[in-house]
């Protein structure tokens, strides 16, 4: 029995010692290079058949900046960079509105150099409704209006740069008249924006909140609203819709 524990002992010991004696063999060299996963990083030893890290610990993130920009059909990407290993996460980011700059650059009037603009109207008052259409066509030295109301048509062409400027200033002006970019709140449901505060508008010396707009690729490409306001001791209520097209591609007939 002794004998058989005796053996038992050596063979441990003999074991034990091949062990040390191999670790002893082997010095690990680690890489330069950071080796990482999502949560840590570390350095990995490059010997044969080693599996021992150094410098393990958890990545310290950046605050992290958007590396696409989010859209009304697409979400951004925000990036985050590890300031130890440099290895990078991503997370997604919602749109949630038009930049005050990529909104005021949405009407800049260089934006509205050739395109169309058509506008739909319903006006009612004292039991009467007439109804209202406007269609003007810009390029850059030419334009058209075609108006028609209550059955009646008129038309008229602009060939001269300097008449096509100024009605565009114009037309453009009360496009702005509508738009003040601290008045609207972006709603991701229905992809619009609607009006949050009463906006003023001159030509009829009322106002309204009622005006939803949608934009697309950040241009606008439709304008809703209502107002109510009083003529000739008259009141009157008005629904619009304006519908803004074909941006960069309008071309003006020799007649209309």
């Amino acid at each position: 029995m002794k004998k058989v524990l005796s053996i038992c002992l050596a063979l441990a010991i003999l074991l034990s010692l091949s062990v040390t004696l191999t670790s002893c063999l082997h010095r690990c060299k680690f890489s330069e290079d950071w080796s990482g996963d999502d949560t840590a990083h570390w350095h990995a030893c490059i010997s044969e058949g080693c599996s021992e890290v150094a410098d393990k610990a958890d990545h310290t993130w950046d605050e992290g900046k958007i590396t696409t920009e989010a859209t009304q059909e697409a979400d951004g990407v925000k990036t985050f960079t590890c300031s130890v290993c440099s290895l990078t996460k991503t997370e997604a980011v919602s749109f949630n509105g038009l930049s005050k700059e990529a909104w005021e650059a949405a009407f800049d009037i260089s934006v509205f150099e050739n395109f169309s603009y058509n506008e739909v109207g319903t006006t009612t008052g004292k039991g009467v409704s007439a109804k209202s259409e406007a269609l003007y066509k810009f390029t850059k030295d030419s334009a058209t209006i075609k108006m028609t109301i209550a059955d009646e048509t008129q038309s008229r062409k602009f060939t001269d740069k300097e008449s096509t400027d100024k009605l565009r200033k114009q037309l453009v002006d009360s496009i702005k008249e509508l738009v003040p970019y601290e008045s609207y709140e972006y709603d991701a449901e229905t992809k619009t924006y609607k009006a949050v505060k009463a906006i003023e508008i001159a030509a009829i010396n009322s106002s309204t909140s009622d005006i939803t707009l949608k934009f697309d690729g950040g241009k606008l490409v439709e304008i809703k609203y209502s107002v109510e306001f009083t003529q000739s001791n008259i009141d009157f209520t008005a629904e619009y819709t304006v519908t803004i097209s074909d941006y960069g591609t309008v071309t003006i007939a020799t007649s209309i």
